[in-house]
């Protein structure tokens, strides 16, 4: 969650690899694809565990992947789920994903459990689906969740279940501002150049600065004045030139 000038920063943060667990019920699809919808097959095949483990390897590297009609592809302005609720008619195109690790971690009765790492616009639900096909089968997910997104790990989520228990408890307002994160920290891989308080004033009002560093051009660079994120900029010939200012 992206709070006040972090909102910003929202496109660096979807740019990182993501890691996933999840379970799909064989011989059953859904109009969304997961156990939130209704049923709309049946299939009496499940697939065995060695027939599984042979037919992951095709799904690594470029898929196409058409995104699940209950999701939020704009289409003529519109999401997708928009014009899935209402029943109307819907075909939207693939588009190319990137999968970059996809293995079984347990397979018993009609239920099998896989981790894989991807990247940004990859739809989960769309994977089990197109595996279950490659299978002459049908599945939808059960269970789903987000280890981690590149820098971000599920030990600092914030846990909604526990969030209950003291939501109206003095406890509450620490348990969530232990979790908020400097708003830098998601431009781990950029340069961090300080800059004195003149410059720095210069950049948040839109102005180009010259400064000399050992940078090459076009390169992405962010400004700290006092230990304060001031601005994202791009530095060419000796000149730092800002792209977002907070």
């Amino acid at each position: 969650m992206a709070l006040g000038r972090a909102t910003k920063l929202v496109e660096y943060a979807m740019n990182f690899e993501k890691n996933y667990t999840f379970t799909v019920k064989w011989g059953i699809s859904t109009d969304s694809d997961d156990l939130t919808g209704n049923v709309v097959g049946n299939c009496q095949i499940i697939p065995t565990k060695q027939q599984i483990a042979d037919k992951l390897e095709c799904f690594i590297g470029e898929i196409d992947q058409v995104p699940p009609i209950f999701s939020a592809v704009k289409v003529k302005g519109r999401k997708a789920y928009e014009y899935a609720r209402k029943g109307e008619e819907l075909v939207l195109k693939s588009k190319k994903v990137y999968l970059k690790r996809f293995s079984l971690l347990s397979h018993e009765n009609d239920l099998s459990t896989f981790n894989i790492v991807t990247n940004k616009g990859f739809y989960v639900r769309a994977l089990a689906r197109d595996f279950a096909k490659s299978l002459n089968t049908l599945a939808h997910v059960v269970e789903l969740r987000r280890n981690q997104s590149g820098i971000f790990e599920n030990m600092g989520m914030i846990n909604a279940e526990i969030t209950k228990d003291f939501l109206h408890n003095d406890e509450f307002y620490d348990y969530i501002s232990s979790r908020i994160l400097p708003l830098d920290y998601v431009l781990d891989d950029i340069p961090v150049y300080n800059l004195d308080v003149s410059d720095a004033k210069k950049l948040k009002n839109g102005q180009f600065v010259f400064h000399q560093l050992s940078l090459g051009n076009d390169s992405r660079v962010a400004i700290k004045s006092n230990n304060e994120l001031v601005a994202l900029c791009i530095y060419t010939d000796g000149c730092l030139k800002p792209t977002k200012t907070f």
